[in-house]
């Protein structure tokens, strides 16, 4: 499977400049103005790419083509400064449950099972792709890149989700973050879409912890993934089997990822 050790490229992820350039890019038309987004945000081509880059690896503009993505053009919609903290969830379950993207998705996936962990233990979990490039790439680009996304969650705005701490050079897992039952079901059908697609159910175990599942990307541990189940069960939407040798969430067979989200925003602006 291919990937990508760079998502991005060194540089700091700062929202204000990733809004400016989401905004751009949906409020005009036709080819992207590269010349007028230099002017207006102060930053090179190369950081602009990597910005687009970013927002199509994530799902909100397509590959090559930078066309919006029916998601982006809810999210435009919706919150086009990227500020609302249900958008940050989404972005963050995007980016981290994203195997393409290798050392965000590492990263998360690992630091999962950790309550502390340093930068070094996380570059040791990339000892893999020592045989793959030079050392002075593997400690540079890598290390970089940890850097950068670890900086997202401590001094960006993911810091609003609250699933990391920082001090002393250590770093901590904050665990069973509230987020909105909505963003939750959403990230489970994406889940299913990915990794069972046609399944009607997904066994509890595997949202808990299985790879990129929604319960490991969020640091959830189970007793409080199932009372959130139980939460989106009392609303009618999912159901739960839970006898003899069942232990499943059950979906209806019309949930689709990007109208959950367009539900949620309209729930936020009620």
């Amino acid at each position: 499977m291919s990937y990508k050790i760079q998502a991005l490229n060194g540089f700091k992820l700062y929202f204000d400049q990733l809004s400016l350039v989401f905004n751009e890019k949906n409020s005009g038309e036709g080819k992207i103005d590269y010349d007028r987004l230099t002017d207006l945000t102060g930053l090179n081509r190369r950081k602009i790419r990597m910005l687009f880059t970013f927002l199509s690896d994530i799902g909100f503009t397509m590959k090559r083509s930078l066309e919006s993505t029916e998601l982006g053009k809810i999210v435009f919609r919706n919150d086009p400064y990227l500020e609302d903290e249900g958008t940050l969830w989404i972005m963050h379950y995007l980016a981290a449950a994203n195997p393409y993207l290798l050392i965000w998705n590492r990263i998360f996936n690992g630091i999962a099972l950790m309550n502390e962990f340093t930068k070094i233990d996380l570059l040791k979990n990339f000892s893999d792709l020592r045989d793959t490039m030079s050392e002075y790439s593997f400690k540079d680009h890598i290390g970089k890149e940890i850097t950068v996304v670890l900086d997202a969650y401590i001094n960006q705005r993911f810091a609003k989700l609250g699933l990391l701490e920082f001090e002393d050079k250590i770093y901590q897992t904050v665990r069973n973050q509230d987020i909105a039952e909505l963003i939750f079901l959403a990230f489970m059908v994406l889940y299913r879409d990915r990794y069972f697609p046609g399944a009607s159910a997904i066994e509890i175990g595997d949202l808990v912890d299985g790879d990129n599942a929604p319960g490991r990307i969020l640091f959830w541990d189970e007793g409080y993934l199932r009372n959130r189940l139980e939460d989106l069960k009392g609303q009618e939407l999912i159901g739960i089997e839970s006898r003899a040798d069942l232990d499943q969430v059950r979906f209806g067979s019309d949930l689709r990822f990007e109208n959950i989200v367009e539900q949620y925003y309209k729930s936020i602006r009620r």
